[in-house]
């Protein structure tokens, strides 16, 4: 029986058996199916959406202070970034330690935020529609239209904007409290001033806001509701709330007026927490990125974090500092030595572990030493955000960065399942999440934390600039406005390159949109005067030719009118000086043009012989003289060349002066003797002096310069600016002191003028020849921006040394293609694309394959 028994148990056993690995094989099959869908739904959580305003900590906003929902106030700080990059070694240790002032001045807990996206010139196109609105010419109408689209089309495609933020909060200091609202902002202001101060000396300005509330609520419209705020402006979005809140309001009460929470003002609806890798806001897609601990580099080189700040659009940094206590640290350290020491000495010298023993001892030391000399010791936590408008391009720029940082050896990682706590930490109120700071923390001293100086992506970006091109280093757009007194020294500026590298197109782009933004243009062309031409004729501009058998003609001897208006409501009206007598004075200065060898007496018989050719048209030093009865408004026809000639003849004893201005009044050059036949009103004109000779070559410059400088000088007010190409053939070694002069004097005086001198040259050799380069030094001296385009070895050295430029600057300057150059102002060296439309292209080249192109497009 019991054998028989055995056996059947061993059959059941054997059953049960089979179904247990039956079932464990379903049971696989089953999770391996759940396993695939919920890969498929990509973990989605049970949270499905949740309001926007409830998830804000912001609970406020009073005179630009961040009040939130825990009982905190946040202050928020501004700063324009500097060159780093581009700047010798010397100067960015400067900046370091620049900076380790400020982090000391700063309070325990600072966050420093830089915010990427798209480059906004929705402010800048809308005051270029204004401008186009206002423009008279229908020729110049169109280009500002195709100017519009590109400066559109590059900032979809290329530009990128940045914007740097120092932020902390209200800390108690020991026991003083602040017992109201008052006093809160009074400590915050206190501290802002001190980080300001240590900004400047950094090289950084502050960012002054025209309305505290105002610019703190576009902010966090800008980062609460990103795609909104790019196509919807915060004084839209704000106007809708009021008018939401009114219709409600007097509904109800019509004497209250409603309250507006500021999330409403601020925030979407909602967001979308589902995914564990990542958000959706405002149909944004939002990911998390952290450096860990040990991810980062043992050596801290100056400005390391530029890797991430210039990593492109939609990818913005948080970087924290927390100090620590530095008693508590110093015995903590002190403990942890001991500690270790005591390890080591029972561990065997060739067990890993005495290698980890052995350098946390060393790191303790170093620690040690670091308080010692007065740092500070904190704890440093790094972030990134990735923003995209789709999950695929979310996915790309994710995996991209993680490639790239992998690359460098500074591995980053995703968080996963705490976006939430991610999104929160890296809002601007300086409030990092305790469980994602746990997995990034690194102890590092003040020296090493200012290394990490962020504020590293230099933005040329002027108001009411016109536009250049793009920085190579971190695509933003190069706008610049040089007639901003504030910030540039004077207008003027010096474009440098070799032939055939752009300086002329360069110079005529910048001419062209000049002129779209109705400032007053003049453009002195000593060589290849005919490259201006065609966009001169395409803008309605004036294009004069002053050469021997020219047809057109400016009167030396014309007084011209000047609008004092404006002139008088500045300075008060005051009884003006002989206009004569002043026009007398430049007229000596034409005859010594003309031969530089007359006699004192003959000035004097040249003088008499004036004031008389000027009376035979009734004009005398008395200014009224000077007005036609018969035009009210208008100045008496003016005498000419030939008129004082005949003054001249009647004496004996200036025959020889009658002599020496013969062959401008009946000679070869007979085209100066006649009645200025141009319209020198004109908003674009050109002066084409190129068929002069050297010997005529500074009566001509006379001629055009008396001209241009009774427009500059006429009204302070306005904006103009002087052209002046191929400036070599000007103030070269071949040249005329006297010519030479006159322009130095441009450079030097036009500022007091409100205008700007721009010259570009070539044969830089050449440039600072004459009389030791006096002449060459000091416009290079008076010239504040630079634009250096592609040069020849010595050249580039030359420039080396004037300009101070780095080996790297110089190595590049040496392989710039054409459309490329380095913008040297206020101290930054940018590196530029430069950017032309279709038009410009076609209205200012001066490429031989170009300009075939152009012909076939004209017979076709």
């Amino acid at each position: 029986m019991i054998t028989k028994y055995k056996k059947q148990d061993r059959k059941n056993d054997k059953k049960k058996e089979r179904k247990v690995r039956e079932g464990k094989r379903k049971e696989g099959k089953r999770k391996e199916g759940k396993r695939k869908e919920g890969k498929q739904k990509e973990h989605l959580k049970p949270t499905v959406r949740q309001s926007m305003q409830s998830f804000s900590p912001i609970k406020d906003v009073k005179d630009g202070i961040i009040l939130t929902k825990d009982g905190r106030y946040i202050k928020i700080l501004e700063f324009s970034p500097v060159n780093f990059t581009l700047k010798s070694s010397r100067e960015q240790n400067l900046i370091i330690q620049s900076f380790t002032t400020v982090l000391k001045q700063c309070p325990v807990k600072v966050q420093f935020k830089v915010l990427s996206k798209k480059a906004d010139v929705e402010k800048y196109v809308k005051r270029l529609n204004q401008e186009l609105l206002l423009e008279p010419n229908k020729l110049c109408r169109r280009l500002q239209q195709e100017y519009i689209n590109l400066i559109t089309d590059v900032s979809l495609k290329e530009g990128v904007s940045r914007r740097f933020f120092i932020i902390f909060q209200y800390e108690t200091v020991h026991a003083n409290k602040a017992t109201n609202f008052r006093e809160i902002k009074s400590v915050l202001n206190t501290v802002s001033n001190r980080i300001k101060i240590g900004m400047t000396q950094c090289g950084n300005e502050f960012i002054e806001p025209e309305n505290d509330d105002e610019y703190v609520f576009e902010l966090l419209y800008g980062i609460f509701s990103r795609k909104e705020s790019e196509i919807r402006s915060f004084e839209q979005r704000m106007i809708d709330a009021i008018v939401k809140y009114m219709s409600h309001e007097i509904s109800i009460n019509p004497e209250k007026i409603p309250y507006i929470p500021v999330n409403d003002l601020v925030c979407p609806q909602d967001i979308d927490t589902r995914n564990s890798r990542y958000l959706v806001i405002d149909d944004t897609y939002y990911s998390f990125l952290y450096m860990p601990s040990d991810a980062y580099s043992v050596q801290a080189y100056a400005g390391w974090l530029s890797v991430l700040v210039n990593m492109g659009e939609g990818i913005d940094v948080d970087f924290f500092l927390e100090k620590q206590p530095r008693e508590t640290v110093q015995r903590k350290i002190g403990q942890q030595i001991r500690i270790n020491k005591a390890k080591i000495t029972e561990t065997q010298d060739t067990n890993s572990d005495f290698d980890n023993l052995s350098n946390a001892i060393s790191s303790g030391y170093y620690l040690k030493r670091g308080l010692a000399n007065n740092e500070d010791l904190y704890y440093m936590y790094t972030m990134i955000t990735v923003t995209a408008q789709s999950l695929e391009d979310l996915n790309w720029r994710v995996n991209e960065i993680q490639a790239y940082m992998q690359s460098i050896d500074m591995p980053v990682k995703l968080t996963r399942f705490q976006c939430e706590q991610a999104f929160l930490s890296t809002l601007p109120i300086c409030n990092l999440d305790r469980g994602l700071a746990m997995k990034m923390r690194r102890n590092i001293l003040t020296s090493s934390a200012a290394s990490a100086y962020p504020f590293v992506s230099f933005e040329l970006s002027d108001e009411n600039g016109i536009l250049l091109g793009v920085n190579k280093s971190n695509s933003t757009l190069a706008i610049v406005d040089i007639f901003n007194s504030k910030k540039y020294k004077n207008a003027n500026m010096a474009i440098l390159g070799t032939s055939g590298a752009g300086k002329t197109f360069t110079m005529q782009c910048m001419a062209l949109r000049m002129r779209q933004k109705a400032i007053q243009v003049f453009i002195i062309a000593p060589l290849k005067g005919h490259e201006f031409k065609r966009a001169a004729d395409s803008i309605g501009g004036q294009y004069v030719k002053i050469s021997a058998g020219s047809q057109n003609c400016i009167n030396i001897m014309e007084i011209r009118k000047k609008d004092r208006t404006n002139t008088d409501l500045i300075d008060g009206y005051r009884t003006e000086d002989s206009i004569l007598s002043e026009k007398i004075q430049s007229l000596h200065i034409f005859f010594s043009l003309l031969s530089n060898d007359i006699s004192i007496e003959e000035k004097q018989l040249l003088d008499e012989a004036l004031i008389k050719t000027y009376a035979k048209k009734g004009i005398t030093t008395d200014n009224m003289s000077l007005e036609d009865p018969k035009r009210p408004g208008y100045y008496k026809e003016m005498p000419t060349l030939g008129d004082l000639h005949k003054v001249l003849l009647e004496n004996p004893d200036t025959k020889r002066l009658a002599t020496i201005i013969n062959r401008y009044v009946s000679g070869s050059a007979s085209s100066f003797n006649r009645q200025t036949n141009v319209n020198l009103d004109n908003k674009y004109v050109v002066l084409d002096i190129s068929d002069l000779t050297k010997e005529m070559l500074p009566v001509g410059m006379f001629v055009v310069l008396d001209y241009v400088w009774d427009k500059a000088k006429e009204d302070r007010t306005k904006k103009k600016a002087i052209f002046l190409d191929e400036l070599w053939a000007l103030i070269g070694q071949r040249s005329n002191a006297l010519a030479a002069e006159f322009v130095l004097e441009i450079f030097k005086i036009i500022r007091g003028y409100g205008g700007s001198a721009i010259a570009a040259t070539q044969d830089l050799n050449d440039f600072f020849a004459l009389e030791n380069g006096k002449y060459g030094k000091g416009i290079i001296n008076n010239a504040k921006t630079k634009i250096i385009l592609n040069l020849e070895k010595e050249e580039a050295d030359r420039v080396q040394e004037t300009l101070n430029l780095t080996d790297v600057e110089t190595q590049n300057i040496l392989k710039f293609q054409r459309g490329n150059g380095l913008i040297s102002t206020n101290s930054n060296n940018v590196l530029i694309e430069f950017k032309a439309s279709p038009t410009e292209v076609h209205l200012i080249t001066t490429d031989r394959a170009e300009l075939e192109k152009i012909a076939q497009q004209i017979e076709a």
